[in-house]
C-alpha cells in the first residue's frame, strides 16, 4: 500500500494528503512526530524531514517540492500544476512562495513556539511572544496578495484549481485549526475561496483531524462561519 508519513498539523504533510486525494490515489497514513521520527521513517529518509511518501512501486520520496514534482510526473492525469506552460509557471511560483517564504517567515516560528517547544522535551519551554508576534505581523502581507489574485482569477494560478490553491489552503487550514486567523480582518473573498476548497472531497479527511491535547477551533470542520 502507498504510505504517507505525516503529522496532522504539518502543512507540508497536508499538501501531499490533498494532492494524493485529488489524484484519487489510495494511500494509508503513518503518524509521525516531526521532533521524534520513528526508526522506520529514518530508515527511508536520512534527512529527517516530513513528509515522506513511499509509493506502491517501492519508490521513497522525501521533501515537499520533490513529492509535488514526483506526483505530477508519475500521475499526470489530474494536471494539478496546470495544463498550459504559463499556468504551470504561475502555480509553481505561488506554491514555492508559500512552501519557502511563508513557511520560514510565518508558519515555522508560530508552530515551533506553540507546538514543538511544548512537546519536544520533558522540560516545557514557554512560547516566546515576540517571535509569535513578529510572525503574526507578516500574515496580512501574504494574504493581501492572495486576495489580490482572487479578485482577478477563478483560482490562484488561473482558471483551474491547482497545486497553488492546495499549498496556500493547507497552510491556512493549520492556522484555522489553531484559531490563529481572524477572518474578520480579511476580505470575504478569501474566506469564500477557502470554503470552496474545504468543500472538496480531497479536503474531507483534513477536516476530521483532531490532534491529541490540541483540539481544533470550533469552526474548523464547518463549511460556514
Amino acid at each position: 500500500m502507498r504510505t504517507l508519513f505525516y503529522y496532522p498539523l504539518h502543512a507540508y504533510s497536508r499538501i501531499v494528503r490533498v494532492m494524493l486525494a485529488e489524484e484519487q490515489l489510495d494511500f494509508e497514513l503513518q503518524y509521525e512526530l516531526p521532533w521524534n521520527l520513528s526508526e522506520q521513517l529514518q530508515s527511508y529518509n536520512n534527512q529527517g524531514i516530513l513528509p515522506v511518501l513511499r509509493d506502491i512501486n517501492g519508490t521513497t520520496i522525501a521533501g515537499i517540492t520533490t513529492i509535488i514534482e514526483y506526483l505530477d510526473e508519475a500521475y499526470p492525469e489530474q494536471d494539478l500544476i496546470g495544463r498550459s506552460i504559463m499556468q504551470r509557471v504561475e502555480a509553481r511560483r505561488l506554491s514555492y512562495w508559500f512552501v519557502n517564504n511563508f513557511y520560514h517567515e510565518v508558519y515555522y516560528p508560530i508552530m515551533n513556539e506553540k507546538i514543538v517547544k511544548r512537546f519536544k522535551s520533558k522540560t516545557v519551554s514557554a512560547p516566546n511572544p515576540d517571535i509569535i508576534r513578529n510572525a503574526l505581523y507578516k500574515i496580512p502581507n501574504y494574504l493581501s496578495k492572495i486576495i489580490y489574485l482572487l479578485e482577478r482569477r477563478s483560482w490562484l494560478a488561473g482558471r483551474d484549481f491547482s497545486i497553488a490553491d492546495i499549498c496556500v489552503a493547507s497552510f491556512i487550514s493549520v492556522f484555522d485549526y489553531l484559531s490563529v486567523l481572524k477572518w474578520s480582518n480579511y476580505d470575504d473573498i478569501l474566506l469564500t475561496w477557502y470554503i470552496r476548497i474545504k468543500s472538496r472531497r480531497s479536503f474531507r479527511s483534513l477536516l476530521a483531524d483532531n490532534v491529541p491535547t490540541i483540539p481544533p477551533s470550533k469552526n474548523y470542520s464547518k463549511l460556514d462561519y
